[in-house]
């Protein structure tokens, strides 16, 4: 079955991406040079560690190059790449902008943070604002997600779930 989209937008993360490239290049590097040129130094890391490093740089690369943002009549998924999280409009007791620093979160990607007494799940990127949904149940309270457009997301969830504020 397939959902008609009500919202959709896709955040491109280039500068982590090109960052997560060249981590990725330089193992691929080090396996190569160890492998054809010989041992890195008197006491060099195993060729399966250059290979792992540079398997797990080029994952990270791809499954993190974009934030997406789907909302259905269904549902809102959010996710990088392979790791999503869907929450249905039954479960949204409410939304608004989240005023709290990326700092107080850790940082960017995907991260747990406790707020006001509540737990939260955040998807978020360098930069812009953040929209928070509140939970009527689930392990979080709180869902928190990155978007250029906070407006339109809080009008579409407001919409779907007849609350106005």
């Amino acid at each position: 079955m397939h959902s008609v989209s009500l919202y959709e937008e896709t955040i491109f993360l280039w500068g982590l991406t090109a960052l997560l490239s060249i981590f990725t290049a330089v193992f691929l590097f080090l396996i190569v040079y160890q492998v054809l040129v010989g041992p890195l130094g008197e006491d060099p890391a195993p060729n399966w560690f250059f290979l792992f490093m540079s398997l797990l740089f080029l994952f990270m690369a791809i499954n993190f190059r974009a934030l997406s943002i789907k909302m259905t009549a269904r549902s809102v998924i959010v996710g990088y790449g392979i790791f999503k999280r869907t929450i249905f409009w039954d479960n949204i007791e409410r939304c608004y902008v989240d005023e709290v620093s990326s700092i107080r979160y850790g940082g960017w990607g995907i991260r747990i943070g406790r707020v006001k007494g509540k737990w939260r799940l955040v998807y978020n990127v360098i930069g812009g604002p953040r929209v928070v949904l509140s939970l009527k149940r689930g392990r979080f309270g709180e869902f928190v997600f990155s978007t250029r457009n906070p407006d339109e997301v809080m009008r579409v969830v407001r919409h779907m779930t007849g609350r106005m504020a």
